[in-house]
């Protein structure tokens, strides 16, 4: 759950109160009371939004430098979702929410955290080696425009103005960051640029399948943790698979989570789970209490974070062409909201 600004269903985690997508801030919300106090009330949020933002672009840049040392791949995501999933467990087992999935519930969380965590952290993963985090964190912005050129595509809403000039800005910036590997004669980096649009796009795709099949009777926290479960219980047939096949190769798996002195790799795998559920738990708490419209600006702040997060902790630096998609992305990622905040203010 960490592709902001999905316009996806889903219940809160009071259970009956607003609509709202899991780990994805909406892009429709209800709003009741005065639009002006309810914006004066909202200038109290502006911190836990900026920290919410912040923990968005961070959770990439961690897994770039767990997939820059020696770890293996499935073993980051695994060891990532499976610490994840006994966070939301706790939190599930403190609030006494325990539930027993239907076999509805079981389908929702297979397909859910298929497109949700499996692909996307998989595909930042298999990408890291060869592209920036900032880069990561644009691709990943680019949730909002996929989610709207789905829901065009499938004729769920109306086409409108706004909206295809999202796209069309956000393929534009995606152009940009793409056109100079693409005529550039054995750039390797031109497959994993590709690929990078695996993660938004399946983020899209789990935006608006959480928002058509979000189970009714679940809690946030519920569904949240019935997913991490869920993703873990995928990746783990491929953990544990080189156990089967050899005892050398299941020692080289474990070996670097065992040793004494713990590398970059490790930390980064460790701090993303807290990392992780700092943003769930924000962006639940902002959902409640801010409304989906605010919580949306969180999009903005992400990618503009992810950006930061690379310079500052791998001493990233970016060319002229990938600013000016930056731009022209931060364009459609307002005009994917803007009917949202338009009829936020009527």
């Amino acid at each position: 759950m960490t592709a902001p600004n999905n316009p996806g269903d889903a219940t809160s985690d009071a259970g009956n109160s607003e609509i709202v997508s899991a780990g994805t801030p909406n892009t429709a919300t209800r709003r009741t009371g005065a639009p002006t106090r309810q914006s004066r009330q909202q200038w109290r949020y502006s911190l836990p939004l900026f920290v919410l933002g912040a923990a968005w672009g961070l959770q990439f840049t961690l897994l770039k430098i767990a997939a820059d040392s020696d770890l293996d791949e499935i073993s980051i995501l695994t060891i990532a979702m499976f610490l994840l999933a006994l966070a939301y467990l706790a939190v599930v087992a403190t609030r006494g929410i325990w539930f027993r999935p239907t076999r509805r519930h079981l389908w929702f969380f297979l397909i859910s955290s298929f497109f949700g965590f499996v692909v996307p952290l998989g595909g930042v993963i298999l990408v890291a080696e060869q592209l920036s985090a900032g880069l990561i964190v644009f691709f990943e912005s680019l949730t909002p425009v996929l989610t709207v050129a789905i829901i065009l595509v499938v004729g769920t809403e109306r086409l409108n103005a706004p909206r295809l000039w999202a796209v069309a800005l956000g393929m534009a910036g995606v152009l940009l960051v793409l056109w100079p590997d693409l005529t550039t004669p054995g750039s390797t980096r031109t497959e994993s640029l590709l690929l990078a649009l695996i993660i938004p796009l399946a983020y899209a795709i789990d935006g608006v399948y959480v928002a058509a099949r979000w189970p009714s009777d679940l809690s946030a926290f519920q569904v949240v943790a019935g997913e991490a479960v869920a993703a873990t219980a995928m990746l783990l047939p491929f953990f544990l698979w080189p156990f089967l096949a050899s005892q050398e190769a299941a020692a080289a798996l474990v070996a670097p989570w065992f040793n004494e002195g713990w590398g970059s790799g490790q930390w980064s795998v460790l701090a993303f789970v807290p990392v992780s559920f700092l943003e769930v738990y924000l962006y639940f708490y902002l959902l409640k209490n801010a409304g989906a419209v605010f919580v949306s600006i969180g999009s903005f702040i992400s990618l503009f974070a992810g950006i930061f997060w690379g310079m500052l902790l791998l001493g990233e630096r970016h060319s002229a062409s990938v600013w000016a998609a930056v731009l022209l992305v931060s364009c459609a990622l307002y005009l994917a909201n803007f009917r949202t905040r338009a009829s936020a203010h009527k």
